[in-house]
């Protein structure tokens, strides 16, 4: 069994799947260009809250909002939703990122409010939060995170701030930004955040260019210029190096079949990921192989689980929680799949493969006082 009602206590959930940013390592679109042919935009309303938070989660303690292709900020009932989390799990506490460019600060200090749950049973997600994705200052920033005003992110985060919010500041480093770690983080304390966490890319171990350089496209599909991993050796994710050295490009279609799968989400975090289309999915890994794309992974969890089980049989707007959890693929397929060869998914292997794993390694945190 994936979870039940009482085993889960982390929902993921992607509650838009549109997005002001564009963002060159996004799957939403084509390396920072043009938006991915066959991307399905969507918006949770009010009444996709309340099925999903069902209150049947007695255990749950923590709700990422989180896209995956979208900014929850972009969705029109984002406060509503998290006033929905408050009252269907109110032992939860809540975490909202956003790249901070778009709303006004007005919008910003409402949230501020409203995201002020501490936990007091130790629970290592001890509060609300606001994760505010920003890779570097105001001339560089906007070289990754697309479309954003570094200017307009400093105003929201400032009224976010200020009206009682907790913050975290995530800095993905990169060739053109890492000169100013150091200095970002400064302002950071200055303004009030209580954290700065430094995030480690592996991403650049898939790029089309090489481990070395990942190419950024304008909207006609153009190279327009290329991002450049950190040369600054404690930002880099050991990880990638490690996947560089297994799987050669000739490995590729083999990989998936060499080492078993520890999930992550089942065995440490006991989350589950619900898409924008309001479909349940282990994570937001597995999750991304649903939208658009043609790669061997997403090929790989089509045809294992898309054509298999059919397009709805995780849709919480055709199904019911309990026809779901109870499904096949959640009841015994999944979890069997991780230790077989011809079940197993790529993307299960690439993620929690027992060989290499890039999400724990990805993260460097300083805490304020």
């Amino acid at each position: 069994m994936y979870h039940t009602f009482e085993s889960l206590q982390e929902m993921h959930v992607e509650v838009t799947s549109r997005c002001n940013a564009a963002c060159p390592m996004c799957a939403r679109n084509n390396f920072g260009g043009s938006e991915k042919d066959g991307l399905v935009l969507s918006d949770w309303s009010a009444q996709d809250a309340e099925k999903v938070f069902d209150v049947r989660f007695k255990n749950l303690r923590n709700v990422l909002l989180c896209g995956t292709h979208g900014d929850p900020a972009v969705n029109p009932n984002s406060l509503e939703i998290v006033q929905t989390i408050r009252k269907n799990a109110p032992n939860a506490t809540v975490e909202f990122y956003s790249n901070g460019s778009l709303r006004t600060p007005q919008w910003w200090s409402e949230l501020g409010r409203v995201l002020r749950k501490k936990n007091e049973d130790g629970y290592y997600r001890r509060t609300d939060l606001c994760i505010f994705s920003v890779d570097g200052l105001g001339d560089t920033n906007h070289l990754y995170r697309r479309k954003t005003n570094f200017e307009k992110i400093m105003a929201n985060a400032e009224a976010f701030i200020k009206s009682g919010g907790i913050a975290r500041w995530d800095y993905i480093v990169f060739k053109h930004n890492e000169h100013q770690v150091e200095e970002a983080e400064a302002l950071a304390k200055k303004m009030g955040f209580k954290q700065f966490r430094i995030r480690k890319t592996s991403r650049f171990a898939y790029s089309p260019d090489g481990p070395m350089k990942h190419r950024v496209l304008n909207s006609n599909n153009e190279i327009e210029y290329f991002l450049e991993p950190t040369s600054r050796s404690e930002f880099l994710n050991k990880e990638k190096e490690t996947y560089e050295k297994i799987v050669s490009k000739e490995k590729q279609e083999t990989y998936s079949y060499e080492s078993q799968v520890k999930c992550l989400n089942k065995t440490q975090f006991q989350r589950i990921y619900i898409n924008a289309q309001v479909k349940v999915m282990p994570c937001c890994f597995v999750g991304n192989d649903f939208y658009p794309g043609s790669g061997l992974v997403f090929r790989d969890t089509k045809a294992k689980v898309g054509l298999k089980y059919g397009e709805e049989f995780n849709s919480l707007k055709e199904k019911t929680w309990d026809e779901i959890l109870n499904h096949d693929w959640y009841a015994k397929d999944l979890v069997a799949s991780w230790n077989q060869a011809d079940t197993r998914l790529v993307r299960c292997q690439r993620t929690c493969g027992a060989q290499c794993n890039p999400i724990t390694s990805q993260s460097q945190d300083v805490q304020f006082a």
